[in-house]
């Protein structure tokens, strides 16, 4: 290992040791620092080890939790980032941070978590065993043009990185349209079952075929536009799946069954995760844990008791105000927290809704307009919106029926702790990526999340 090898390592590890001390997640920093003095660090570190890489526009961190769950139930350790950063610094920490100053390895896996972005430049580097795929959205259009975009660079990456698997959304015509245009070996995952136990969805009205660009037929649809597919124009089809979840049953607040079709068996399992949108992420879990060649039994452990990552359905006492964080992250997300919310019967009566426009969030908030706040938001709704995009939250909130009375501001974060704690009764907090961040880290200078999934 060269003495700059050796020296991007230590510059990381001293940065993130400073920053820890200081109370930041320290997870970007360190491996920038890391990356301008070696900026090969990935690459080297990377050699020679298993790997495991997650990515996606929706579901990418709940998938890695469960993949990073197994992985070091399985083998004791793993390189993973639980902070979810998932650029190219956070990754160069994640490694660094697992390594000695020699560059040996600690671990024998790495779980890594993923920006679609960042794919073209993770997968040349680190050359994974698998890489999957979970579903591609319209997101973040400042960086993304249009809903090929990430898919475009998602096929680049596979093409500099041929020996790699790739494991793809069946039901996600865009991501499917990958395997069209790399050598790599495919294996799929779908579901084909309802989600929903009422049949809410959030369909697009049309989708277009990522082929021809006519309107695509659908003989089921799960919600967005995931379902079993055809173009009566070009005849580009759905996929058959070769994991599946063909039937979910026992669904609580917390958890259900599933039967899962592994290459034509079918095997009743327990998934730490409520119905709905989260069952994609248990199945392309499961699929990619299967094809690193890990046992079934291991997955299925890993599957019933791993932990959920922060902001996904967290909750904190505040002085007796049952606070609930919800990461909204593009219009589709947001919708299936909406049907979630919906499935719970009554709508939440107390919302705090944040929103930001950082180079995490996506620097344009045009998104949120057609997120169906409608559904969960009427006169009576008692608002309180926030972050730097406020006013936009604000406006929409108002056009989807919040009396404006019922609607107030609070920007500083620490004076919205406060302003929980005075409520006394439940509250459901949606917020994206920078706000939610930003409110966690009040949070935690007081109180301890509750850990939602335990039983």
């Amino acid at each position: 290992m060269s003495l700059r090898t050796s020296a991007a390592i230590a510059s990381c590890k001293a940065t993130y040791r400073v920053m820890r001390a200081l109370g930041r997640t320290a997870r970007a920093m360190p491996g920038k620092v890391a990356l301008v003095v070696d900026p090969n660090i990935i690459a080297k570190l990377g050699r020679g080890h298993k790997t495991i890489v997650i990515t996606g526009t929706n579901g990418k961190t709940t998938t890695t939790h469960i993949v990073q769950q197994a992985a070091i139930n399985t083998y004791g350790t793993a390189a993973y980032d639980p902070s979810s950063t998932n650029l190219e610094q956070g990754i160069a920490t994640t490694l660094c941070l697992d390594s000695a100053l020699s560059g040996a390895r600690t671990s024998e896996w790495a779980v890594i978590e993923c920006d679609e972005g960042s794919s073209k430049t993770i997968l040349p580097a680190m050359h994974p065993q698998v890489l999957v795929v979970t579903n591609l959205y319209r997101d973040q259009v400042d960086r993304y043009v249009s809903w090929t975009t990430a898919r475009d660079y998602i096929i680049e990456a596979a093409k500099a990185s041929p020996k790699t698997k790739l494991v793809l959304d069946a039901d996600c015509q865009v991501t499917a349209s990958i395997a069209d245009a790399v050598p790599n070996e495919v294996v799929w995952f779908g579901v084909e079952c309802p989600v929903y136990e009422e049949g809410i969805a959030d369909f697009d009205e049309h989708v277009e075929c990522v082929e021809c660009g006519n309107e695509l037929e659908f003989e089921s649809r799960r919600f967005a536009h995931l379902g079993d597919y055809h173009c009566p124009s070009c005849g580009r089809e759905h996929h058959r799946a070769d994991i599946a979840c063909t039937a979910i049953a026992n669904q609580s607040e917390k958890s259900c069954s599933l039967t899962l079709r592994i290459n034509g068996t079918e095997h009743v399992v327990e998934a730490n995760v409520r119905a709905g949108y989260d069952v994609y992420n248990a199945v392309a879990a499961v699929a990619g844990l299967l094809t690193t060649g890990m046992a079934e039994e291991d997955v299925f452990e890993a599957l019933a008791h791993f932990t959920h990552a922060a902001h996904r359905f967290e909750i904190f006492d505040i002085d007796g105000t049952q606070t609930r964080l919800l990461l909204m992250k593009n219009t589709a997300g947001c919708n299936q927290l909406i049907n979630m919310l919906q499935q719970e019967g009554e709508p939440p009566k107390r919302l705090v809704c944040l929103l930001g426009a950082e180079i995490m969030d996506g620097l344009t908030t045009d998104w949120i307009q057609d997120v169906r706040w409608e559904k969960i938001c009427g006169p009576e709704t008692e608002v309180i919106v926030g972050g730097p995009k406020y006013e936009d939250m604000r406006d929409r909130l108002l056009r989807a029926g919040v009396r404006e009375e019922n609607l107030r501001v609070q920007r500083d974060y620490a004076e919205l702790v406060r302003d929980l704690a005075a409520i006394g009764e439940p509250v459901t907090v949606i917020a994206n990526c920078s706000t939610i961040e930003a409110l966690r880290l009040e949070l935690v200078k007081k109180y301890e999340p509750l850990d939602y999934w335990s039983e």
